[in-house]
């Protein structure tokens, strides 16, 4: 019997990736087990790695809220996982707007897969298209508050097996956007560093011409914040409207919100 945490994240600029590290650290210690190797899922070879629970694991699952949804390139990796009744604890990371029915498909999602789901959350961090709608976080508060809800989950944990967790959300889910070919400029300024094509979580920028963005962008942002030269943007119109509801609406700190069976707010 494995008696591991493991980190599963989506992580394009970084914050989920962190939250999932927190969160998996502070289940270990609480739980004395051991905070084993991450599973990232961010790259595709991650995505198509095979990776297999065992009995006695806990896993803290974490992605970026997309279009108030579960990415949806991370249903296939999902699908293929066998929970087996070992435990995983969701955290949809979202930019301050709102993580709609995120969270909710999550939950169901992963109790399909026959996991074990008694606690969940959802955290916010800096907004991909723009860093003036949850800047600078996930902070130093975000990630007390995130400490403390893994307290709280572990000892839920600890407890045995329940019911799944109750969460916000809408069936049927939000329906996503339509497909938009939609991919970032980038300007003279480029020197061909070649950092956003390391950091592209769908493999559409080339070492080669990495001034060159290939069809199916899915608009994390992750080469937009890497590029040391602020020579890529996202200036579309659809994103510029975006952008402008946004800085309009969404200033205002959103809390960490959080969810343990029979602790359910």
């Amino acid at each position: 019997m494995s008696t591991n945490v493991h980190a599963v994240y989506f992580s394009p600029t970084g914050s989920s990736r962190a939250m999932a590290q927190e969160a998996a650290s502070v289940l270990a210690q609480e739980l004395g087990l051991t905070h084993a190797e991450d599973w990232d899922w961010t790259f595709p070879g991650g995505r198509a790695a095979a990776y297999s629970p065992n009995a006695g694991d806990v896993l803290v699952f974490a992605f970026p809220v997309y279009a108030g949804r579960v990415p949806q390139l991370l249903l296939e990796p999902l699908g293929r996982l066998a929970g087996q009744g070992v435990y995983v604890v969701p955290l949809a990371v979202y930019g301050n707007r709102h993580y709609d029915d995120a969270l909710l498909e999550a939950v169901e999602l992963l109790y399909v897969q026959q996991f074990s789901v008694l606690a969940a959350g959802a955290f916010v961090a800096e907004h991909s298209y723009t860093r003036k709608v949850g800047a600078g976080r996930p902070d130093a508060q975000d990630m007390a508050a995130l400490a403390a809800f893994a307290r709280k989950a572990a000892r839920r944990i600890a407890q045995g097996p329940g019911e799944r967790v109750h969460v916000p959300g809408n069936r049927p889910y939000k329906t996503l956007p339509p497909a938009v070919d939609i991919r970032p400029r980038t300007f003279d300024t480029c020197t061909g560093c070649g950092l956003c094509a390391s950091v592209c979580p769908v493999g559409v920028i080339s070492d080669a011409a990495p001034h060159l963005t290939a069809q199916g962008c899915i608009r994390c942002c992750a080469c937009v914040k890497i590029c040391p030269e602020e020579a890529r943007v996202f200036d579309d119109p659809l994103v510029t409207r975006i952008v402008g509801m946004l800085e309009t609406n969404c200033l205002t700190r959103r809390k960490p919100e959080t969810f343990v069976v029979g602790q359910e707010q």
